[in-house]
């Protein structure tokens, strides 16, 4: 009986349509934070 070759993970398709970027997710944390320490720092 002849198995196939393991992979330890296999490759997966990538969907554009339903996850997030990792630029997109960095940008969602980090403008609010800046925007909050701008409004703090105006005061």
């Amino acid at each position: 009986m002849h198995y196939p070759r393991y992979r330890a993970t296999p490759p997966r398709p990538r969907r554009t349509g339903g996850t997030l970027s990792p630029l997109t997710f960095v940008l969602l944390v980090t403008v609010p934070a800046v925007v909050a320490v701008a409004a703090l720092r105006a005061r």
